[in-house]
């Protein structure tokens, strides 16, 4: 055979060797890259669920603090669920930070609220039962925390839908 009819059969060959390796790392990696793209976006999505869970979990936390404190009764609820919320969105969802920031905020002005008129009840101090300021700080609270949910929602219609 020449080297010419040699060549004609065995370019093919080696041809059709080279595409058979390179498909054979090619084609797993890249169906591994969808793959663990497709994991990230699911865990994203749980972690979203779990985070406007979380901020529904402080909405009761802070009415079980503000019914303990003010009315003497019930017990005192446990660790809050602000915790959580900061948690999961520093390590998942960073740009949130600045809204769950004011949502701390107004949390907090709300809970040094209910604090202090606990304490004027345990103190028997006259009017605490009028709730001087009430309406101020839920509506501070209750606002922020409407546009946090607000705007994970938005999020969520963005990106995983």
């Amino acid at each position: 055979m020449s080297d010419v009819g040699t060549w004609n059969v065995l370019v093919p060959v080696l041809v059709g060797g080279a595409i058979g390796i390179v498909g054979s790392f090619v084609g797993p990696y890249f169906l591994q890259r969808l793959k663990d793209a497709a994991d990230i976006k699911r865990q994203r999505a749980e972690k979203l669920e779990e985070l406007i869970e979380a901020v529904a979990e402080h909405y009761h936390w802070i009415g079980a603090l503000r019914f303990f404190a003010i009315s003497g009764q019930g017990s005192l609820p446990t660790l809050s669920p602000m915790t959580k919320i900061q948690a999961i969105t520093g390590t998942y969802f960073p740009a949130f930070d600045g809204l769950v920031r004011q949502l701390d905020s107004a949390s907090n002005n709300y809970e040094m609220w209910i604090l202090s008129t606990g304490q004027k009840r345990v103190q028997n101090e006259p009017g605490y039962e009028k709730l001087a300021g009430h309406d101020e700080v839920v509506t501070k609270y209750t606002d922020k925390r409407a546009e946090f949910i607000t705007e994970l929602k938005r999020f969520a219609r963005r990106d995983f839908q």
